[in-house]
Formats: structure tokens, C-alpha cells, sequence
């Protein structure tokens, strides 16, 4: 989960999300619209019962708002939280599973604040079907090509992973700006990204006050998206003096074309080898 603010739990049931299978909470900083829905959700979790771990990924004040919220509020955990400082992590993982990695990398706001780039890198091979009868694989050799690895026979024949297993297909990633004035770590983290949600506060007119409160407007998160190669950009946290949303997205378009806002219910689909498509929940 990314960020958490009021509301998360109404919109978690409205979607039919189990908040138990959450596993990892990233918050991108301490500002309320992007914190202050997380102890309602641990007491939640707390009172259905949860047992397993949950992990917290954020800047190093997480820990203390998140004690000390539970402590003032007298909100009881039966379940471990592991909390991840960001700041400490250098070039190691928020979090890696499988074949999916999680990274924090700062970003430029009022207060210290990260952004998220979810990466999922395929590693198993697959093996052409036809190779199978043609080379008499044993079902050793088949998973040790499967794992990238070139078999050599006792007779000294060499089963090359390339000759016989198709390429792995590239990465999908997903970056998540948070709130943030245009940066080169978003920038380097989207590059080629399959899909990057970039805050747009404002519009270009008021670039100024977006600078000075440490935010982005529609015309910056498309160029820097566009500069980047992402396929699709997605944009978020819009000030509510925009009544026609619609114009931030015409703003964003003149400069990266597959631009769209961010809306309730959201669903981007995301397959390796194929575009993001957005889809929506009901």
C-alpha cells in the first residue's frame, strides 16, 4: 500500500480489497493526507484478528508517529510492525520477494520525503517445448535451464539456455513520485518505467507557488515523464481549486500524450510484454 490517509478503510470495503493481505505499507511523508488514515487501519487489523508481521517503510519520524499515535490513542497490536527507515537504506530494498523488489529513493518537498519504484523482473526461462523430445531432457536439466543455467553432459555436450529457452521478457515497473517538486531521482527511477504516478498540484500559472511549497505542476510531471520514457503517466493530487480537472490533464497532454488522472476505483493492468491498460473497479 502507498500513503494512507483518511478515508483508506470506506474505500478498502467499498472495492472489496481484504485489508489483511496487506504486507507492506510504504508512506512517502508525514504530512496528513498521506498519514493520518494508518493507526485506524492497525486497529482495524488489530480487532480481525491479524497475527503476521506488517511491515512500515517511510522517513525515520514514522516510527515515532506510529508508537506514539498507538500509545496516545490506546490502540493495541497483537501483531508485530517492522518499521523500515528509508533513509538508512543506501541501495538496499525496501522489500524483495520472489521476483519483485521494492525501492525507496528521496524526493524534493517541504519536509524528508520518498518516492517508490515497485519493479517486477522475471527470472525463470522458459523453455521451447520442441527442445524437450529433441535434446531428451531429464527433468534436472530442465530446471537448471529454466533457472538460466547451461547444462553440460557427462558425454561433454553443452545445452546452452539460449539455444533453447526463449528470452526472458524485460521488467514492469511501476514509480510513484509522492509529493514533490520535479527531481532527478524521479527522473532516473521512472526511466523507461511501464507506468509513473506523478503528483500535479497545480497548473503551469502557478509554478511559483508549486516551487515554493515543494510540489509539482501538470506541465512539469509531463515533460519530466516524457523525458523519461514512461509508457503511461498517471496524475495525482490535484488541488481542489481545480473544479475542471480536466484541464490539468489537457496541460499534461501536450507533453506526454498517454497522460490520464488518477480517480477512485483505478485499476491499471499490468502483463509483462504488454502495454499498462487502465481498467476500473466496481
Amino acid at each position: 500500500m502507498l500513503d494512507c490517509g483518511e478515508g483508506l478503510q470506506t474505500n478498502l470495503r467499498k472495492y472489496k480489497i481484504p485489508l489483511q493481505k496487506i504486507e507492506l505499507i510504504c508512506i512517502s511523508h508525514l504530512h496528513g493526507d498521506h498519514v493520518l488514515g494508518l493507526i485506524g487501519l492497525l486497529g482495524s487489523m488489530n480487532l480481525f484478528g491479524r497475527e503476521r508481521s506488517l511491515k512500515i517503510a517511510g522517513p525515520s519520524a514514522i516510527v515515532e508517529f506510529v508508537t506514539r499515535s498507538l500509545e496516545l490513542t490506546h490502540t493495541h497490536t497483537r501483531f508485530p510492525i517492522e518499521f523500515i527507515d528509508c533513509s538508512g537504506l543506501g541501495d538496499e530494498p525496501v522489500m524483495t520477494w520472489g521476483e519483485n523488489t521494492v525501492r525507496a529513493f528521496p524526493v524534493k518537498h517541504r519536509i524528508p520525503a520518498y518516492g517508490f519504484n515497485f519493479e517486477h523482473r522475471p527470472s525463470i526461462q522458459r523453455l521451447r517445448k520442441d527442445s524437450i523430445g529433441a535434446k531428451g531432457l531429464q527433468r534436472s536439466e530442465i530446471l537448471k535451464l529454466k533457472a538460466g543455467e547451461d547444462v553440460v553432459r557427462d558425454n561433454g555436450e553443452v545445452i546452452r539456455v539460449q539455444d533453447h529457452c526463449e528470452p526472458l521478457k524485460p521488467p514492469i515497473r511501476y514509480v510513484y513520485s509522492g509529493d514533490t517538486r520535479p527531481c532527478d531521482a524521479v527522473r532516473t527511477a521512472a526511466k523507461n518505467a511501464d507506468v509513473l504516478y506523478h503528483e500535479s498540484t497545480f497548473l503551469h500559472d502557478l509554478k511559483a507557488t508549486a516551487k515554493s511549497t515543494g510540489h509539482s505542476t501538470a506541465q512539469q510531471a509531463a515533460i519530466l515523464g516524457n523525458e523519461a520514457g514512461v509508457h503511461l503517466l498517471v496524475l495525482g493530487h490535484l488541488s481542489s481549486r481545480y473544479r475542471d480537472e480536466h484541464r490539468v490533464l489537457e496541460e499534461a497532454q501536450r507533453h506526454h500524450p498517454n497522460a490520464c488522472l488518477a480517480n477512485e476505483g483505478m485499476r491499471i493492468r499490468m502483463v509483462l510484454g504488454e502495454k499498462p491498460s487502465v481498467h476500473y473497479l466496481e
